[in-house]
C-alpha cells in the first residue's frame, strides 16, 4: 500500500516532470545541458513541488535529494540522448536539435528515466519516514482520500491519462516507426489538434470504464471510425498511424480505468 507522503510525492513529480515542463524546455536541456537555464530551472520546481507536497521544515532535505538526484539523471539522460544519437545537434547557421539515426532508443531512455525518479523518490521517503514517523497528511486531502477513494483514484489516473500517456504513445509510435511526413497543412502551431483529440479520447475512456459504460467506449471508436474514414479508406501512412495511436489510447485508458476501479 503506497504511504501519503510517497503518494504526494509522486503527484508533485507527475505535475512537474509532465506538467510543467514544455517540449522547447526538453529540447533546450539537450541542446545547452548544464550551461542552460533549463534543466537548472526544471529541477528548482521539482524541489519546489516536492517541499509543498512534504509540507514539513523537517523535510527540506528530502525535497533536497529529491531536486539534486532529479538534476542528475536529466543530465545523464540528456548526455546519452546525445551520446547514443538519440538526438543530433547542429551546428550550421544556428544551433538546433535533429533526430539521430538511433531516435528509435528514446522510448526506452524514457522509461528508465521514470523508473529511476521514481525509485528514488521511493527510497528517500521511506528513508525520511524512518526519521520522522509522525508526520501527518494535509487532513482535507486525507478526508477526502478516506471518503471518496475512487475519486481520488480517478484524479490520478486521469492525470496520467492526458499528458504523460501522450508522450509515451508518440514514443511507442517513433520506437516502432509508425510516423507521417508532416506537410505544411499539418502546421497548428504550438497546440496540435491530434493532441487534443488524443487528450479527449483517453480521458473519456476512462471515465466510461470508472462508470461501468463500456457501450459508450465501443460507440466512441465507432464515432471516430466514421469521421477518419476518408483517412482509413485510402491506405496511407496516415490512417496507419490513427488507427495505432487510437489502439494504444484504448489500451492504456482501459490499464488506467481498470487500475483505478480495482485498487
Amino acid at each position: 500500500m503506497i504511504n501519503n507522503l510517497l503518494f504526494n510525492l509522486i503527484i508533485a513529480h507527475i505535475l512537474g516532470d509532465f506538467y510543467l515542463q514544455w517540449g522547447s524546455s526538453c529540447k533546450n536541456k539537450i541542446l545547452y545541458s548544464v550551461k542552460g537555464k533549463d534543466l537548472w530551472l526544471h529541477s528548482l520546481v521539482i524541489g519546489m513541488l516536492s517541499w509543498i507536497a512534504i509540507w514539513d521544515l523537517r523535510g527540506w532535505w528530502l525535497a533536497a535529494c529529491i531536486m539534486a538526484l532529479h538534476f542528475l539523471i536529466d543530465w545523464s539522460k540528456s548526455y546519452i540522448q546525445v551520446k547514443c544519437n538519440v538526438f543530433k545537434i547542429e551546428d550550421s547557421e544556428c544551433v538546433k536539435l535533429v533526430d539521430g539515426i538511433n531516435k528509435r532508443h528514446d522510448l526506452w531512455v524514457f522509461l528508465i528515466d521514470q523508473i529511476l525518479h521514481i525509485s528514488f523518490i521511493v527510497i528517500f521517503t521511506n528513508i525520511w519516514l524512518i526519521v520522522n514517523n509522525d508526520w501527518q497528511q494535509f487532513g482535507w486531502l486525507q478526508e477526502f482520500a478516506n471518503s471518496h477513494p475512487l475519486r481520488m483514484n480517478t484524479i490520478v489516473a486521469m492525470m496520467l491519462a492526458l499528458k504523460p500517456a501522450n508522450i509515451l504513445i508518440l514514443l511507442i509510435l517513433g520506437a516502432c516507426k509508425v510516423s507521417i511526413t508532416p506537410t505544411d497543412n499539418d502546421d497548428h502551431g504550438n497546440f496540435h489538434s491530434g493532441e487534443l483529440i488524443g487528450w479527449l479520447e483517453r480521458g473519456l475512456m476512462l471515465l466510461f470504464v470508472v462508470m461501468s459504460q463500456y457501450e459508450a467506449i465501443g460507440f466512441l471508436i465507432a464515432a471516430k471510425s466514421i469521421l477518419r474514414f476518408n483517412e482509413a479508406s485510402s491506405g496511407s501512412e496516415k490512417s496507419e498511424y490513427v488507427l495505432t495511436g487510437t489502439l494504444l489510447s484504448l489500451a492504456i485508458a482501459l490499464a488506467l480505468g481498470i487500475f483505478t476501479i480495482k485498487i
